[in-house]
């Protein structure tokens, strides 16, 4: 008896000691690891890098920028069912421990110890969230230590809620997603509230290892750890029997990543223009709301257009000496192109490859890896080559598809397009395409070419002969000039297109057909200087060379310029930025950008505008109303009568002008209505002929034309509203005099009030009779019309 009692008090001093001991090394540890822990700051102020995202005005969403993508997502906007899938899988007694599991720590340590490997995590969601937050992902029991000790400080700071929420909106997922909210989106294209129990199940499946049960590309392993997910939902009393039987049952439905849809021209604007308003890392981090005026529709249209012009443009080129196979190469290139092309569906603005296997009584065989084509052979002129003069069997080719589903034989195209919309109603870029096959980023001819306009430049010219003393009857001589050149001993003698000369015509006749002799004359009478300041007031942004050659279009712009200098004319002296961007939100909803172009009204927004920014500018009157019309009013008989009449096929008013630089280098066609402005440049990147016929009106005024008519679906016919300031005056069209009745020669034509002619066009003076009564009719006739033609030219 006394033995044991001794015995018991020896091992009760034994234990105490023990603990004492222990609970001094844990105090000690404890005050050693808890000196040098983070702060939970950082925590505390939780701001994860959030995916911006831009939609269109129907708020369909276009593209995401991120380097993390994360959708933040409220804990009470997420289901029930998603919250208890992860806590089942990660942490079933989430709800219950201190911030860490001794039991499951303890279990964990045996089970591995036991199998010699690590078999089985013990951290806890606050572990996870401490880990992820605070901590470097080393694995040293020194961590380990630091990891438990913050764990249980976080959950005497935050709620489980809180905590959770932290968890959730910070895991990696896999697929480029961070956080339930985007994993949602990217494996399933839904909001976090659409899931249903077994999305939920397969995203809780993924902590453990998101790239070995990544479902899109391991479903079957995928499918199995999903459902032992489900099966311990059951289990745990997550869920109920029939909802996971259900869920058991359910294939996993994973969607395709959802597509940038930018990744045009438009869109590279679009990023470049946030990118530097907000810096690229606020752009790829903060989680801003961007709304763009972008249609789909439209970009797409508009890149038709243009691909197709650019084609049938080549088609008129020489032919180049295309590539050639031997027979023994034909399998392996048929597969090729086979396996490149998905579907035998194809488009007719593009272009494939065929290769040709019988060339007989002008008909060649082509087949492209798919499909075998009989097509007629063209009559197409081959560029200088003693070797290669006509297609040769095994001669590989590119074809397209014509409006009948026909092939036809391309090539690969030497010509290179560009084209800006302006929706002139709106204020909005409404399409925007830097050439035939665009990539992000790259060269982007709409804005970076910068061109010779040629005769598409003159508009600017004859609005300012109208703002000076001349109008649109002024007759002026088009005949030949010869200028001293640069260089002692040579001339500068320019010439009209075909070098054909009128003689003496309107100032609106020579608009019409663009008489270069009539330009330069203009130039000289209102005199360089005030046409240099003039061009100011149209926000080239440029300083143009002080020199006679300018009346001819011969100083380089972007495409962007001019069509931006354009809507000064076509909005009647309004200059304004056209908006490419029209909203910007940071990621709490406040409004970091509201823009609406010109005097546009507020209620083109949501919410009112609450006060004017740089994007909130309103138009600026930098020319006079009326002399624009009038300039309008002559570019609309451009179309009408002039080198731009394939556009009357819009079937609306419209005013435009083509521009053709020397040897068909450039070829442009501008031209707006008063609700849509759009411009076309055709060229090559390196500045050579296009080819004798290649004119503004031939090459960039039907990828104009086409797209025009997409744009005005849908829109009433209007024409341009008349300002104040403009006399309508019959005239005769050749002689510019005014006619006193309409006749077919004669024409209403539109002038600045105090500008229009006041000489008459004198009446026809009939020939003398022999008969004596009639002798003095004519002579009195004569006589009164004599004294009238003296009377208008006084």
């Amino acid at each position: 008896m006394i033995a044991s009692m001794r015995f018991f008090i020896i091992f009760l001093k034994i234990t105490l000691t023990l603990t004492l001991s222990a609970m001094i090394v844990v105090t000690a540890a404890y005050l050693h690891f808890a000196s040098s822990l983070p702060k939970l700051d950082s925590i505390a102020s939780y701001r994860p890098p959030l995916a911006s995202r831009v939609y269109n005005n129907n708020g369909k969403l276009l593209a995401e920028y991120a380097d993390e993508h994360r959708l933040l997502v409220p804990l009470e906007d997420m289901p029930k069912h998603l919250k208890d899938a992860f806590i089942t899988t990660e942490d079933e007694q989430f709800y219950k421990h201190p911030g860490f599991n001794p039991a499951r720590i303890l279990s964990a340590f045996y089970n591995n110890i036991k199998q010699g490997r690590v078999v089985q995590g013990a951290s806890t969601i606050t572990q996870q969230v401490v880990k992820n937050f605070l901590l470097s992902p080393e694995r040293t029991w020194q961590r380990k230590v630091r990891e438990i000790i913050l764990s249980y400080r976080l959950e005497q700071t935050f709620s489980k809620n809180e905590i959770l929420y932290l968890y959730l909106n910070q895991i990696y997922l896999g697929r480029g997603s961070h956080g339930v909210g985007s994993a949602a989106w990217r494996y399933y294209r839904k909001t976090v509230d659409e899931l249903n129990l077994a999305e939920s199940a397969m995203l809780a499946a993924l902590p453990k290892a998101p790239s070995k049960y990544a479902p899109h590309l391991n479903p079957s392993l995928a499918k199995e750890r999903r459902d032992i997910v489900l099966r311990r939902m059951l289990i745990t009393q997550f869920s109920d029997k029939k909802s996971v039987e259900d869920a058991l049952n359910t294939p996993l439905n994973i969607q395709p990543l959802p597509q940038n849809k930018l990744e045009d021209t438009y869109g590279h604007s679009v990023y470049q223009q946030l990118e530097k308003e907000f810096g690229k890392e606020n752009l790829r981090r903060q989680g801003l709301t961007i709304i763009t005026p972008y249609t789909i529709e439209a970009q797409q249209v508009a890149r038709h257009a243009l691909r197709k012009g650019v084609l049938n443009v080549e088609g008129r080129q020489f032919y180049r000496t295309p590539p050639h196979h031997e027979p023994e190469k034909w399998p392996a290139l048929f597969a090729s192109w086979k396996k490149a092309r998905s579907t035998s569906s194809l488009a007719s603005d593009g272009i494939f490859p065929g290769l040709i296997q019988r060339n007989e009584a002008k008909k060649l065989t082509v087949h492209d890896g798919i499909k075998t084509w009989q097509i007629k052979a063209p009559k197409w002129s081959w560029k200088k080559n003693k070797q290669h003069s006509t297609w040769l069997v095994g001669d590989e080719v590119l074809l397209r598809i014509d409006q009948a589903g026909k092939a036809t034989i391309s090539q690969t195209p030497s010509i290179e397009s560009a084209l800006f919309s302006i929706d002139l109603e709106k204020g909005t870029v409404l399409a925007e395409v830097g050439g035939f096959n665009y990539k992000f980023g790259r060269f982007n001819r709409v804005q970076q070419a910068k061109r010779q306009p040629g005769s598409s430049f003159k508009p600017f010219l004859y609005f300012t002969g109208m703002s000076q003393d001349l109008t649109p009857a002024t007759i002026i001589m088009d005949t030949p000039l010869v200028f001293p050149g640069q260089n002692q001993g040579k001339t500068w003698t320019p010439k009209n297109y075909k070098n054909n000369f009128a003689g003496p015509v309107t100032i609106r006749n020579a608009l019409e057909h663009s008489r270069n002799l009539v330009s330069i004359k203009i130039l000289q009478d209102v005199g360089i200087d005030t046409f240099l300041n003039t061009l100011e007031n149209f926000h080239f942004e440029h300083r143009f060379p002080r020199q006679l050659s300018l009346a001819l279009g011969a100083s380089e712009v972007s495409l962007e310029k001019l069509t931006e200098s354009y809507t000064v004319l076509a909005t009647l002296g309004q200059h304004w930025k056209p908006v490419r961007v029209q909203q910007v939100q940071d990621r709490k909803g406040h409004s970091l950008i509201r823009a609406v172009a010109g005097h546009r009204c507020q209620t083109c927004h949501i919410n009112p505008v609450i006060g004017l920014n740089k994007h909130m500018l309103p138009a600026k009157q930098t020319v006079d109303a009326a002399t624009a019309f009038v300039t309008v009013n002559m570019m609309k008989g451009v179309i009408q009568h002039g080198t731009g009449v394939r556009a009357r096929a819009l079937k609306r008013p419209a005013a435009g002008k083509t521009g053709t630089t020397n040897d068909q280098i450039d070829a442009w066609f501008m031209g707006f209505t008063p609700q849509v402005l759009t411009g076309v440049w055709v060229g090559k990147d390196q500045p050579s002929t296009l080819g004798r016929r290649e004119t503004g009106g031939k090459a960039a005024l039907p990828i104009w034309l086409e797209t025009m008519q997409f744009l005005h679906k849908g829109k009433p016919v209007k024409d341009f509203k008349e300002p104040e300031g403009i006399s309508w005056v019959l005239i005769d069209k050749k002689s510019g005099y005014r006619t006193r009745s309409a006749s077919a020669g004669s024409f209403l034509e539109a002038f600045r009030s105090g500008t229009e002619p006041t000489r008459f066009k004198p009446r026809p003076v009939p020939s003398l009779e022999s008969e004596g009564m009639e002798e003095s009719t004519v002579s009195n006739s004569s006589s009164n019309s004599n004294n009238a033609v003296l009377n208008d030219e006084l």
